[in-house]
């Protein structure tokens, strides 16, 4: 006589079959040596990473046919079948089959109860599919205390429990998550936790962590993992005023893993500047124009040799007026013509030529006459005032500033520049005053 539970059993076993035909009703020899179970494997990822599932799909059954009680090729073949949509169903007939052929393999229990934990919190399809008579989560709750029992030196089953249990008392399978406060609570702290987990560890911990990683075979999926841990390990040397040694943590990132990263690029930028290493922002920023050829690595690269110049009085090599006609070729907008205008007008400054610095500084006060836009005006107004300190003029340097605040009782001034000055000023956003005070502290400094 064939009950319920038999004809169950019958059918996940057919429908496994027929998910993988090649499993449980041949033995033919395999294309595969399977010598190796690990190259195996590792073989089987590559290609399912490659998304050539049918080929990862063979390697998996092949190695369930000699090794049926590796768990391995089961998950393998659990992320096959989860790379396309709704096949949560056949992951769990997958692993009911499993546990039928090895019905005491503890593993596939609790794959499979994992599986019957995701349907209790929200896919009430499968929930309804699996037919559970009483509380699902509760039966999942049953299970897991069990496997802590028989596991008791397992922390992750542990934790697992702890979590069901809190799942459970939340009323997590039965009330809308959205208006779940206590659930909501708890996903916004792991999230907090998750987050902050490396916050505790010394600079000489993380070190120890990333070097770990790095002595691992190279993986596209290490990455980010990698990445991570260069960025907490440079933010905790940061944090410690250790910044030679956190520049040279951004620099080995740079030079090893991601040239094209652009946190990490603005790492090194910030702690060159900061620490006046421009010898290393121009290498940087010549290696980063050589990768990105456009308008941004040009000026950048120009900003880093004109930093130089400045804080070395020093003069400006011959390759800049290279940069500067890519950078005119290259302008495709209003902003980069500015971008541009005002490097010119820097330079020019530099270079000790005032009259030509006046003439491009008048020509870009007429050009903005009317904006609004504060920041590209104070950009200016700087400019300005550096001007007046290289022509010995500390008066003129000074009206800046109040020329800026009253633009009103400059414009009729007979003074070409503080006219031209005034007018740029006349419709700038008065309604934050941190710009002025800005302003002021540049101005200062110069």
């Amino acid at each position: 006589m064939i009950t319920r539970k038999k004809f169950l059993s019958l059918s996940s076993l057919g429908i496994f079959s027929l998910l993988f035909p090649n499993l449980l009703f041949t033995r033919r020899k395999s294309e595969y040596i399977l010598s190796d179970l690990n190259t195996l494997l590792k073989s089987a990822s590559n290609l399912r990473k490659q998304k050539k599932y049918n080929q990862a799909n063979q390697i998996y059954q092949q190695i369930i046919v000699q090794y049926p009680n590796d768990i391995r090729a089961y998950d393998g073949m659990r992320k096959i079948l989860l790379s396309q949509k709704n096949k949560e169903w056949q992951v769990i007939l997958m692993f009911k089959s499993a546990l039928l052929l090895n019905p005491n393999n503890v593993e596939f229990k609790q794959r499979l109860y994992k599986e019957y934990l995701r349907a209790a919190l929200g896919n009430k399809k499968i929930k309804n599919l699996i037919n559970f008579g009483g509380r699902l989560l509760s039966e999942v709750k049953q299970k897991y205390e069990n496997f802590v029992q028989t596991q008791p030196n397992n922390k992750n089953l542990q934790k697992q429990y702890i979590r069901i249990n809190k799942l459970l008392e939340w009323n997590a399978d039965t009330q809308n998550p959205n208006q779940n406060l206590a659930l909501r609570t708890y996903k916004k702290q792991q999230y907090k936790n998750f987050k902050n987990r490396f916050d505790s560890l010394t600079a000489t911990q993380l070190e120890a962590k990333l070097n770990k990683l790095l002595a691992k075979p190279y993986s596209k999926d290490r990455k980010q993992h990698i990445r991570e841990l260069y960025k907490h390990s440079f933010k905790k040397l940061r944090k410690n005023k250790e910044n030679s040694q956190a520049l040279d943590k951004a620099l080995t990132y740079y030079n090893t893993i991601d040239k094209n990263d652009p946190l990490f690029l603005k790492y090194i930028r910030d702690l060159s500047k900061y620490q006046k290493k421009h010898d290393i922002l121009i290498s940087i920023e010549t290696q980063n124009h050589t990768l990105k050829n456009n308008f941004w690595s040009a000026l950048a690269l120009i900003d880093a040799y004109i930093r130089k110049a400045e804080h070395q009085n020093s003069s400006i090599p011959s390759n800049v007026s290279q940069l500067i006609s890519f950078l005119e070729a290259e302008i495709t907008a209003p902003n980069m013509r500015f971008e541009f205008n005002t490097r010119k007008i820097k330079l020019d400054i530099l270079a000790n030529q005032l009259n030509t610095a006046k003439d491009k500084i008048l020509n870009q006060c007429k050009d903005m006459y009317g904006i609004s836009n504060t920041h590209s005006i104070d950009r200016m107004n700087i400019l300005i005032a550096d001007y007046c300190v290289k022509s010995g003029n500390n008066e003129g340097k000074n009206k800046v500033l109040s020329i800026a605040v009253n633009p009103q009782s400059y414009i009729d001034n007979s003074d070409m520049l503080i006219q031209a000055m005034a007018l740029m000023n006349q419709n700038r956003n008065f309604t934050k005053n941190i710009h002025i005070e800005n302003l002021q502290k540049l101005i200062h400094k110069l």
